[in-house]
């Protein structure tokens, strides 16, 4: 796994996880922006990267990588983790291994909860099908991934990712996913949790995970974003999301 660095090493740390099918240069904006203030780090996922021949294996491979490189290099304390979607699950491992301490754990629209047989087989059909027809150049598909998971300015970058994508890595995500249940006890008080989920119908499972957290863990602040898709405004509109993530890591 790949992870790069940008900003001052000396300053507080923010790591920034993409989430499934989702090229790293997403993050291109949120770099921009914060690398002045903070040490801003960014790993692209195994399977992800367009110049490795690696597959996506498991969370927990992808966890111990992380933890090994930030501890040797900066210790065991960050000042937040922001994970998007299937990136708060590797968010999610990192905190409950309580290898390192967090300050702020930010997850949006991360799916916590684990799914059933049915749904897992379903959506590996489902995105198996989707990314053979975008390998295809299938028009009527990269239309409606436009505007909903990736913004214009990023639509090549997204090609090449999907190009790379291997049947093994999909499988394997899907999967992994499907059998992830965050536990109900991890014990790390001094954390602060923020969950973001949006309305549409599309966030219901999502709405779930926000309780669940609010349910268990006293430090959880939920915060939904009214009118809005699966991580609508961060993948699409990242200066106005920059200013909700701005609510969180200034307070």
């Amino acid at each position: 796994m790949k992870i790069l660095e940008y900003g001052n090493p000396k300053n507080d740390k923010i790591i920034l996880i993409h989430g499934f099918q989702s090229p790293y240069q997403l993050w291109n904006d949120y770099i921009d922006y914060y690398k002045n203030d903070y040490c801003v780090i960014v790993p692209i996922l195994a399977g992800h990267n367009i110049n490795e021949n690696d597959d996506f294996v498991s969370f927990d491979i992808c966890a111990k990588e992380l933890e090994e490189y930030y501890i040797t290099k900066y210790g065991d304390k960050v000042f937040a983790i922001y994970g998007m979607s299937m990136g708060g699950i590797l968010a999610s491992c990192i905190w409950k291994n309580k290898n390192i301490e967090i300050e702020k754990l930010i997850l949006e629209s991360s799916p916590l909860l684990s799914w059933n047989k049915f749904m897992t087989n379903y959506f590996t059909k489902w995105y198996l099908n989707i990314t053979h027809k975008t390998q295809n150049r299938d028009e009527r598909t990269i239309k409606q991934a436009i505007g909903t998971i990736i913004s214009e300015d990023k639509v090549d970058v997204f090609l090449e990712l999907f190009d790379h994508l291997s049947d093994k890595t999909i499988i394997n995500c899907v999967q992994e996913v499907g059998k992830f249940n965050l536990p109900s006890d991890i014990n790390t008080p001094n954390t602060e949790i923020y969950y973001f989920y949006g309305s549409k119908i599309n966030e219901i499972l999502f709405r779930k995970v926000a309780h669940y957290l609010k349910k268990n863990y006293q430090n959880t602040t939920t915060i939904c974003l009214k009118g809005k898709g699966h991580c609508e405004d961060a993948l699409i509109n990242p200066e106005e999301h920059i200013k909700t993530l701005n609510k969180v890591l200034k307070k």
